[in-house]
């Protein structure tokens, strides 16, 4: 991926998380890039309970305290021993600042390559204990606070679905259930940041969208509405594949309609 088409992945980081955490969305405070002072010392994501004593039973959240900190690495980055000590520090800073004891902080970093080095230098040079919670989730035992690392592409995606889904080179399949799972969570208001950043990396995918049902086609066109070229490929094929009901609601046979739309066959016929 040339420095031009560069996809910023953090705003959809945010948004994946609240899409992860949706079911407890009445229990928990989310913040983008939490400032810890006036000076540049910006976390990534801050989650709060709301009542301290609250059970997350979701897989990434179980080691949740009161505040939980996230560091998120883009899918090109690596998380070097330089950045671990960082966020850990930003962690103190915060306890400090604002008053909480350092027994109510978690830390959580997220990245979609393994974090081979890391798990080296804090076995081997900390003295720490790496634990493997589960696929793609590693527990950091030992050190000031509970810590977690998320690896994202090899978490569960029938469990974190969104976070799995955040990177590019994703299936036609891998786009239509996230496209599906969106839509489903009904009562979520998002800006699109997730979906835009995925369709940026997910070029791809527009071939292939001939395929998707009418509602995920119809969240396509939503979050392509900002960018026209999109919007004109999407609507594009939203318009044939409308036609193409409508000549087979008439009688007119698959063959014809294909012709007429250049729809692939087998859109035309699953329309029958």
């Amino acid at each position: 991926m040339d420095e031009n088409s560069k996809v910023f992945w953090h705003e959809a980081f945010y948004e994946a998380i609240q899409l992860e955490f949706h079911q407890y969305k009445d229990a928990l405070i989310f913040d983008n890039e939490f400032q810890l002072s006036k000076e540049a010392l910006i976390m990534d994501v801050l989650v709060i309970k709301k009542k301290p004593g609250q059970c997350i039973n979701k897989n990434i959240g179980r080691i949740f305290q009161t505040h939980n900190i996230f560091e998120y690495k883009s899918e090109t980055d690596s998380l070097t021993p330089h950045d671990y000590t960082k966020v850990v520090a930003y962690a103190l800073l915060y306890s400090s600042f604002n008053k909480v004891t350092v027994s109510d902080i978690t830390v959580t970093f997220a990245l979609t390559m393994h974090p081979r080095t890391l798990i080296k230098y804090l076995e081997n040079e900390r003295g720490l204990t790496v634990q493997i919670s589960e696929t793609g989730i590693y527990y950091i035992e030992g050190d000031t606070f509970p810590i977690q690392i998320l690896e994202s592409k090899r978490l569960a995606p029938d469990e974190n679905l969104f976070l799995h889904n955040l990177r590019s080179n994703l299936s036609f399949e891998d786009i239509a259930k996230t496209i599906k799972a969106y839509e489903s969570i009904k009562y979520f208001e998002p800006k699109n940041a997730y979906m835009d950043r995925l369709i940026k990396a997910n070029k791809n995918m527009f071939k292939e969208a001939s395929h998707m049902s009418e509602a995920a086609m119809e969240i396509l066109m939503e979050v392509s509405k900002e960018r026209p070229e999109w919007f004109a490929e999407v609507s594009g094929i939203y318009q044939k594949k409308k036609i193409a009901q409508k000549m087979l609601l008439r009688g007119d046979t698959i063959e014809d309609v294909v012709e007429i739309t250049e729809l692939p066959y087998e859109t035309v016929a699953n329309l029958v």
